[in-house]
């Protein structure tokens, strides 16, 4: 069991992981579900039971073992139903998610912290995804990038960070987060066009 632990948190790592403003990461918890399913199969399963209130639902999740039936997990998520006097579209919907990815983090499937990225998203805390850098550098955050190409004094510093500097974390955006290498490349072609322009004037 804890090899197949282990290899979903590898298969979670790859879809992404997310930094919080307190430097802690986390994977999302549609990566958790889909490869705890993927690599458990019929083996284990979830149980969930909601209860509902006048402001809140509370939504207990268990991962159980079916032969023979026992609990190898718990995890709960308190989810309001209304937010500034709004209510909360999927809110029931919600807090069951969230408690399976609770017992989920609680059975080992998790980064650095427990919270989903999603739960960062509900709780309005700001994360930020990470381009998982192949050399000896270690993670680079794409707003660290994003930032170091805004202050790009010259081209000559410019293309020193798109091709030799962060060109690998380029080139792996490329292959798999388009959207992530999308704005990657805005920033730099934006910046680009900013300093030929002053060039000019």
């Amino acid at each position: 069991m804890i090899e197949k632990i282990k290899k979903i948190n590898e298969l979670c790592v790859k879809d992404g992981t997310y930094k919080n403003e307190k430097g802690q990461t986390t994977v999302s918890l549609w990566s958790k579900i889909k490869y705890f399913r993927q690599v458990f199969g019929a083996e284990l399963g979830f149980n969930t039971n909601v209860m509902e209130y006048e402001d809140y639902y509370i939504c207990k999740a268990t991962i159980l073992a079916y032969d023979p039936e026992r609990i190898l997990s718990s995890g709960h998520y308190k989810q309001f139903k209304k937010k500034n006097g709004t209510y909360l579209q999927g809110a029931l919907p919600m807090a069951e998610s969230f408690a399976i990815s609770r017992a989920l983090s609680f059975f080992g499937i998790m980064d650095s912290d427990i919270t989903s990225k999603e739960e960062y998203e509900a709780l309005n805390i700001p994360s930020i995804k990470e381009i998982k850098d192949t050399s000896k550098q270690g993670s680079v955050p794409v707003d660290q990038i994003i930032e170091e190409i805004k202050k790009s004094p010259h081209l000559t510093r410019l293309n020193n960070l798109r091709f030799v500097k962060y060109k690998e974390q380029f080139d792996l955006a490329i292959k798999k987060f388009p959207s992530i290498y999308r704005d990657l490349d805005d920033v730099y072609n934006t910046k680009k066009q900013h300093i030929n322009k002053q060039e000019k004037i």
